[in-house]
């Protein structure tokens, strides 16, 4: 990957960040209402088809060090939701 492309990739990032952190709680809610009512249509089923797709594609276009990233943090969390899991089952 050339220099002008990472740059660009980088950039790109910066304003979805930037874009993620102005998010208003109105456009929180308004999101929350439309992924709640997809899941309780559709089920737990299609939405993790829908987050695997949509990871997927976020990927394509990370650099590798920020899908490297994505790939740590995705593991630790189901590791972690795999051990809360199996403590309260024996509980």
């Amino acid at each position: 990957m050339d220099q002008d492309l990472q740059l660009s990739l980088a950039n790109n990032a910066k304003e979805w960040l930037a874009l993620s952190l102005s998010i208003s709680s109105a456009e929180k809610e308004a999101f929350g209402k439309v992924h709640d009512g997809f899941f309780t249509t559709y089920g737990a089923n299609f939405m993790a088809h829908v987050y695997r797709l949509t990871i997927e594609r976020a990927m394509q276009s990370m650099p590798e060090t920020e899908r490297t990233k994505l790939i740590m943090v995705l593991r630790e969390t189901m590791e972690q939701a795999i051990d809360e899991h199996y403590s309260t089952r024996s509980s």
